[in-house]
C-alpha cells in the first residue's frame, strides 16, 4: 500500500516538473518547451516508484511495454499536430487522447 507522503511526494514531483515546462514555453526559446515536454522525467520518476515495488523481471515486462507504448504516443503527437489547423486546443489535444487510446487499445489487443 502506497503512503500519503509517498503520494504527496510523487505529486509534487509531477507537478513540479509541469510547471518548470510551463516556465520555460515563456522563454525567449519557447521550443524547448516542447522538447521537455518528451524529456522522460515523468518516465524517470515513475519507474523509480514503480521499480521499488517490484522484481526485475517484472520491471522488464513493464519496461517492453512502455517501448511500445511509443508508437501511441506517436500516434498522439501526430494526430494532435494536425488537428491544431483544424481545431482549437481543447478539441485537438481531445482528438489527440482519443487517438492514443485507440492505438494503445489496439497494442493491448495484439498483446505483443
Amino acid at each position: 500500500m502506497i503512503g500519503c507522503s509517498e503520494l504527496a511526494l510523487r505529486f509534487v514531483a509531477g507537478g513540479s516538473l509541469i510547471v518548470l515546462i510551463s516556465l520555460l514555453s515563456k522563454t525567449k526559446y519557447p521550443m524547448l518547451s516542447g522538447i521537455f515536454v518528451l524529456f522522460p522525467a515523468v518516465t524517470l520518476v515513475g519507474y523509480y516508484f514503480i521499480g521499488q515495488s517490484m522484481s526485475i523481471s517484472e520491471l522488464q515486462h513493464v519496461t517492453k511495454y512502455s517501448i511500445l507504448g511509443l508508437s501511441a504516443t506517436f500516434v498522439f503527437l501526430i494526430v494532435f499536430y494536425y488537428a491544431q489547423e483544424k481545431q482549437c486546443l481543447n478539441h485537438a489535444l481531445i482528438s489527440a487522447t482519443f487517438s492514443w487510446l485507440i492505438a494503445a487499445g489496439i497494442l493491448l489487443k495484439i498483446k505483443i
